[in-house]
């Protein structure tokens, strides 16, 4: 009957989450006590942001601009600095944002096809950033998507393009304005269909996928990273931007193992042009530190430079006593992530561990 064939979906979705408690005893995952309670938190939240993902906001005809990571939803090194926006597009249509620019000091748009819950691939199909975004006099914008070039602000599509994802990014949140932005379809009908069992089946279907694709994605990506530790070098960049990564984001991911008494010390030899730079701190599960009551990250615009043009970050359990030190939150190992914001020429940055008596302030 219709009403087992959708328990049993709902058994199948409960069955998945069961399942991804494997993933806390494997062998190349952390069994310290932060690591695994935090890996616990972990795999609820990835359980939430399946359901809002693909069972709360995922009608294309009436989309809505919802925030796909936060405070206590964390996926793929989710950025300490940004605002994360996400809406489910569909190419046939033509979508509206409407909104005021604020003061952030960037912005990115971007559609894409695929998913994590399809192809573990997020392709992007059109971009604009705030440096091309035409406003009025009061910061207020419109932006067309569009399969088809429209006039003024156009975000592309292609009939394949199935997401919008809103990046705002901070120097300061303290005192930027975020940009307000809201979406709508050109054409939309007065009020949505009434929900069917198709449609629920498939939504559940696709939450199914995404949790196990993501929990998956994430954990092998994170073994790789422990394989090289105490270090940050270069990551695969046409990898970050098939899952979804910023086309202007050059991105670095690395991982710390320390005892209480050491320090990582990053150097970013110089700082060459460009809109922005950070640094955060992550957990083993790839998720930001809790940015709301630790020091877990820094930019271009909160660190201190040395009278050399250079930066020294420190990264330690103990506090250092230096400008730059980040908080480990506790951990003595995770995860590390770098960007440079619209950089033409980078500069790698290096890392070497001190002892915390060896530090000067």
């Amino acid at each position: 009957m219709a009403e087992d064939d959708i328990a049993l979906k709902w058994g199948e979705f409960c069955d998945t989450l069961k399942a991804a408690g494997q993933e806390l005893t494997k062998g190349h995952v952390p069994q310290d006590e932060q690591s695994q309670a935090e890996g616990l938190r972990y795999l609820s939240r990835i359980a939430r942001a399946a359901l809002e993902w693909y069972v709360e906001f995922n009608d294309s005809a009436f989309p809505v601009l919802y925030k796909p990571a936060h405070e206590t939803i964390k996926l793929g090194a989710d950025n300490p600095d940004n605002i994360y926006e996400k809406a489910v597009i569909d190419g046939r249509f033509d979508y509206l944002l409407t909104g005021n620019r604020g003061t952030v000091d960037y912005i990115s748009m971007a559609t894409s096809k695929g998913s994590y819950a399809e192809n573990f691939k997020q392709i992007e199909t059109g971009f604009l950033d705030s440096n091309k975004l035409k406003t009025d006099s009061d910061g207020n914008f419109e932006v067309l998507l569009s399969a088809h070039e429209q006039p003024g602000n156009w975000l592309p599509m292609d009939k394949d393009s199935e997401s919008l994802l809103i990046r705002q990014t901070f120097l300061d949140r303290q005192v930027e304005v975020p940009a307000e932005i809201h979406i709508k379809r050109v054409d939309q009908s007065v009020v949505p269909e009434p929900l069917s069992r198709e449609k629920i089946k498939a939504n559940f279907d696709k939450a199914i996928a995404f949790y196990q694709n993501t929990i998956g994605l994430f954990s092998q990506w994170s073994k790789d990273i422990r394989e090289t530790p105490n270090s940050l070098p270069l990551a695969d960049q046409a990898f970050c931007h098939a899952v979804g990564g910023d086309p202007n984001i050059i991105y670095y991911h690395g991982h710390f193992r320390l005892s209480s008494d050491e320090v990582m010390v990053i150097t970013l030899p110089s700082i060459p042009e460009c809109q922005t730079w950070n640094l955060q701190v992550d957990n083993y599960w790839m998720e930001s530190l809790d940015y709301r009551y630790h020091k877990i990250a820094i930019n271009r615009h909160t660190a201190t430079v040395n009278a050399d043009g250079s930066v020294d970050i420190h990264i330690a359990v103990k506090d250092t006593g230096h400008e730059n030190w980040l908080s480990t939150g506790g951990h003595v190992e995770g995860t590390l992530c770098f960007r440079w914001v619209g950089c033409k020429d980078p500069v790698n940055p290096t890392a070497r561990v001190i002892n915390h008596s060896d530090v000067s302030t």
